[in-house]
């Protein structure tokens, strides 16, 4: 078992992305860090309809229109000798054609989108694509059994029997040797967000849920510090670790 009094969650910035804190902001659970739209490219392809457009004209076009907002319907060629008109197929960003020859744009969900803060915590770092927010816990070494992570909020417990899996669980951790499908599938259904177990039996186990394994004795420590203890905590399969945010 590891200990330390401090420990950090990672945020990963969306393209485009609008920060509202600053490096050295101490921010509390719920608090607006992020907000973004969504944004989409896609890639049409024009080769039959401009296979007798040279490259210098091509680029040309790219030189005109690349970075520029433009509308579905606008004209961005002509060709033939009719003068055939081709649009732009969507609205968005142009960025021009792309090593296949396709036109790219770009193009942004109207609907604004938001992160919060899991937790009371520091922002310690915004760069590289990432915001990085410091805060206080106890940490447990494990084994994660997949690649994800979830925070969880409640009374400490263990549970084995499906018949005490109840909607009260909504957004906790749940704490159990059982590893049955269908036990996990229930859990799952009340909105348990993750699973630390104590079971050597994790060979076989699929379900999408954050699942952590702790050895016998980091079990038995955890259990005897915490249990009956309502907790904020957080699973994290991918660092094999489960943290007991400090108050």
């Amino acid at each position: 078992m590891k200990t330390k009094d401090n420990s950090t969650w990672i945020i990963k910035l969306p393209h485009k992305a609008k920060v509202l804190v600053e490096v050295g902001d101490i921010v509390k659970e719920g608090d607006k860090l992020v907000v973004f739209k969504s944004h989409r490219v896609e890639a049409f392809d024009f080769s039959n309809s401009l296979s007798n457009l040279s490259d210098e004209k091509r680029e040309q076009i790219n030189n005109m229109f690349r970075d520029k907002f433009v509308k579905t319907g606008d004209v961005f060629c002509k060709v033939g000798i009719f003068k055939n008109k081709i649009c732009f197929p969507l609205t968005g960003t142009c960025l021009g054609f792309d090593e296949f020859k396709n036109l790219r744009i770009e193009m942004v969900e109207d609907e604004e989108k938001e992160i919060f803060a899991p937790i009371e915590s520091k922002v310690t770092k915004i760069e590289d694509g990432k915001m990085v927010l410091e805060f206080g816990a106890r940490e447990y070494k494990g084994e994660g059994l997949n690649g994800l992570k979830a925070w969880g909020t409640g009374e400490i417990k263990i549970i084995d029997d499906s018949k005490f899996l109840s909607y009260e669980l909504d957004g906790n951790i749940l704490f159990t040797s059982n590893l049955e499908k269908a036990f996990l599938l229930k859990a799952q259904v009340v909105g348990v967000n993750a699973v630390v177990t104590n079971n050597d039996e994790t060979k076989d186990v699929y379900i999408n849920l954050t699942i952590l394994k702790l050895e016998k004795n980091v079990w038995h420590e955890f259990m005897k510090e915490n249990i009956g203890k309502k907790k904020k905590m957080m699973v994290n399969a991918k660092m094999d670790k489960l943290l007991i945010v400090l108050e």
